[in-house]
């Protein structure tokens, strides 16, 4: 069997190295159109800030490692085209000759390119996205360079990963700058106002609600940013509104409104023979039982390694996705899973919701802080739906109870007497965890 996947990042490494692994007669032939494969993109705003210097631990595998365990792989090439009907795929490299390529099994895991919008002036020098190690390492000598006015256009995860780097980096002015009415619009109004005073609190301004309209700059090089509501210096710009699905390529596929390739919980796509997996394609979500667009890197490798396995014939089904993340944004965490109450809202779920302050641990061991916890649960039978958590310290780990208690169906009643550990270091007899969900009835 002929196994080719179009993408090298973790999704369909994990895939090819799960098929060769299984199905070791199978060949395998991965298609990346750029000259990397397989790094943590998560790890790129620590490079900017110089947490960690050195751009090459950011990298988890090197092609010649895959080439050893028997993987082709080929850079440069980007897919024009896919003919499911012939099982061919076209692609060009990167001077312009196409090759065509002939499968079995076809798994798409193009991954997603970030947004830029056709606002004029913003191919101008210093004006950035963060996507590659080759993003990081310009942003990063960019800012070192300036260490003036850096605007970051969109609050979202990498916004405020940028913004941290940047006050981490003794930027002189640092602002972001975001269309809607609070930054980390994943989470519920509250929360985004506590990431708003957290930045706030270190010096970075925040303008909500203010749309760019315009980049202006001096021989070619960016120099300010106007907005419908005013007008900042910018030395450096960072955009991070958002992400598309690199789909374009293949069109007889079922798609969702932004894209992303429509997959079952066995990562097959509507046309047979073709998979997807990863930040194109979507995840069947638990909560709202249905496929849903969450670009998580936890979900792209499992979904990659279970690809692998549907590919040569073996039951898979992940239906089990929750969007469980966790940020740090200077001095405080945050994490989420689930739905949060305006998501309930949006999908006419009828729900209930508590938000309940606790001590992280006993307040008579050393520096205890405040962690507040919010809960969304079934009105009627107290599923627990979602959780958001945040305090300075010692609160994102929690997450991953509430994760695990939302993906066994229990209700608020159950976790509550959930058998957890007690340490007066760690927590309190009644955790957090208890006291947020025994106090939702």
């Amino acid at each position: 069997m002929k196994a080719l996947i179009i993408g090298g990042n973790p999704a369909g490494m994990s895939a090819a190295s799960r098929i060769k692994r299984k199905a070791p007669d199978t060949e395998v032939l991965v298609l990346e159109k750029s000259q990397e494969v397989s790094y943590g993109a998560c790890g790129l705003p620590y490079y900017v800030a110089d947490l960690n210097p050195d751009l090459d631990k950011i990298r988890i595998r090197k092609v010649p490692e895959f080439e050893q365990s028997g993987i082709h792989v080929r850079l440069g090439q980007e897919v024009v085209a896919v003919d499911t009907e012939q099982k061919i795929v076209t692609a060009k490299d990167e001077e312009g000759k196409e090759t065509r390529y002939d499968y079995d099994k076809l798994l798409i895991t193009s991954g997603t390119s970030p947004k830029v919008p056709p606002i004029p002036g913003i191919h101008q020098k210093n004006i950035f996205c963060l996507k590659t190690l080759q993003d990081a390492d310009a942003i990063k000598k960019a800012i070192e360079a300036s260490r003036g006015n850096v605007v970051i256009v969109g609050g979202g995860y990498i916004g405020l990963e940028i913004a941290e780097a940047c006050v981490l980096q003794k930027v002189k002015s640092v602002r972001i700058v975001e269309a809607l009415d609070q930054v980390l619009n994943v989470f519920d109004p509250e929360f985004g106002k506590a990431v708003q005073d957290e930045l706030e609190k270190n010096d970075v301004k925040v303008c909500l609600g203010e749309r760019v309209q315009s980049f202006e700059g001096q021989d070619g090089v960016v120099s300010r940013i106007v907005t419908d509501k005013g007008s900042y210096p910018a030395d450096v710009v960072i955009l991070s509104i958002g992400v598309s699905p690199n789909t374009r390529f293949i069109e007889n596929v079922e798609k969702l409104p932004n894209g992303a390739i429509i997959t079952n919980t066995a990562m097959e796509t509507s046309v047979k023979d073709v998979y997807a997996a990863g930040d194109c394609a979507s995840v069947y979500h638990k909560v709202l039982k249905k496929p849903a667009f969450i670009a998580l890197g936890t979900n792209a490798n499992k979904q990659g390694r279970l690809a692998g396995d549907r590919m040569i014939g073996k039951e898979v089904c992940f239906d089990r996705a929750l969007g469980t993340s966790m940020l740090r944004c200077l001095g405080k965490e945050f994490a989420k899973t689930g739905i949060c109450e305006k998501e309930a809202v949006r999908e006419g779920l009828k729900v209930k919701t508590k938000t309940v302050r606790a001590r992280s641990h006993a307040r008579y061991y050393p520096d205890p802080v405040e962690i507040t916890v919010k809960l969304v649960y079934g009105e009627e039978d107290h599923v627990l739906l979602g959780a958001q958590v945040m305090g300075e310290k010692e609160a994102a780990w929690r997450i991953d109870v509430f994760a695990c208690a939302i993906d066994q169906g229990m209700t608020t009643e159950e976790l509550g007497y959930l058998d957890l550990g007690y340490a007066p270091m760690f927590a309190g007899v009644w955790d957090a965890i208890h006291i947020a969900a025994n106090a939702s009835k």
